[in-house]
């Protein structure tokens, strides 16, 4: 019998906020994170069961289609929920952001890699011994997440170092972090400032660990995306594209 898929109720908060009172790019992260890890203690493969099984749970892709900001004050349910699995090894879940009034704020669609504790690589799902139940019919969005492209004239825009308060329980920085970097550096150009973000995708390729210090490297627009690469001398960390109207 298919389990029926719980949404979460998160108030935003004065904290969650930017300076137009808008709900942070960061905060929706936030509570999809949040979320994913409450359906997965529900569904029996939380964080403790998986480390007491010698696994960890880590990100890889992330898409966020944003069709409203909501504002202080106002409260979100938010739902997600395991889709299906791609290669043996690659976990699909989607999440569904929705106002008071049911309509649909944002949707969103990630990649999730189960990774072996001991030996650092990513395990194929048939091996654990237990997996969530999935929804393959459901579908928030319904996109594969690539890679990016490198594109011309790359140019570090800002530099960020990873302190202790951007660190996560897995020792590395939070996921959620980026973003704030990414749209640090996007507000440096007045341009894009007060553009609406109307989707943020990252690939995130290497942890960020405590004390590195990355270039935020921004690349040649295209018509309506910004792109945004976390590097240093020895790797690329993360990638970013965000959509932007107008």
């Amino acid at each position: 019998m298919e389990k029926e898929i719980d949404d979460y109720i998160f108030p935003i908060r004065f904290s969650d906020c930017d300076s137009r009172s808008r709900l942070r790019v960061s905060a929706f992260f936030d509570f999809m994170e949040e979320t994913a890890i409450l359906d997965a203690e529900k569904n029996g493969c939380g964080i403790w069961k998986l480390l007491q099984s010698g696994y960890t749970s880590v990100i890889s892709r992330m898409k966020l289609r944003i069709n409203h900001f909501p504002h202080w004050g106002e409260k979100l349910h938010v739902s997600t929920w395991s889709k299906s699995v791609v290669g043996n090894k690659v976990l699909l879940r989607d999440y569904s952001i929705l106002d008071e009034r049911e309509n649909v704020i944002a949707e969103a669609t990630s990649s999730w890699l189960i990774v072996n504790i001991r030996t650092g690589l990513s395990e194929d799902l048939e091996r654990l011994p237990f997996l969530p139940q999935f929804y393959p019919e459901k579908n928030a969005l319904s996109e594969n997440l690539e890679l990016l492209e490198p594109r011309e004239n790359p140019r570090v825009v800002l530099q960020k170092t990873a302190y202790d308060s951007d660190i996560d329980m897995n020792r590395h920085v939070n996921n959620c972090r980026y973003a704030d970097w990414v749209f640090d550096a996007i507000a440096l150009d007045p341009l894009l400032k007060h553009r609406e973000v109307r989707s943020v995708q990252f690939n995130y390729l290497t942890g960020i660990l405590p004390g590195e210090t990355i270039d935020l490297v921004r690349f040649e627009n295209s018509n309506h995306h910004v792109y945004i690469f976390g590097v240093n001398a020895q790797k690329v960390h993360f990638q970013a594209r965000i959509g932007i109207s107008g």
